[in-house]
């Protein structure tokens, strides 16, 4: 499965999931799907997972 990293600024967390700004782009992760760095500000996602929360974008 390939895996991209972008960066996302954390705006909340719960048990399961990251609400995170990528660029502006406001979109919920599941932490079971993705690898949050918050020092770093990067997510690291599969690209299906990518394609389906920005759609509108290339990867």
């Amino acid at each position: 499965m390939k895996k991209l990293i972008i960066e996302a600024k954390l705006i909340r967390e719960t048990p399961n999931a990251y609400k995170l700004d990528c660029e502006g782009d406001i979109e919920w992760f599941p932490k079971s799907q993705v690898t949050f760095d918050p020092k770093k500000e990067e997510l690291e996602a599969p690209v299906w997972l990518l394609k389906e929360r920005f759609p509108n974008e290339e990867f």
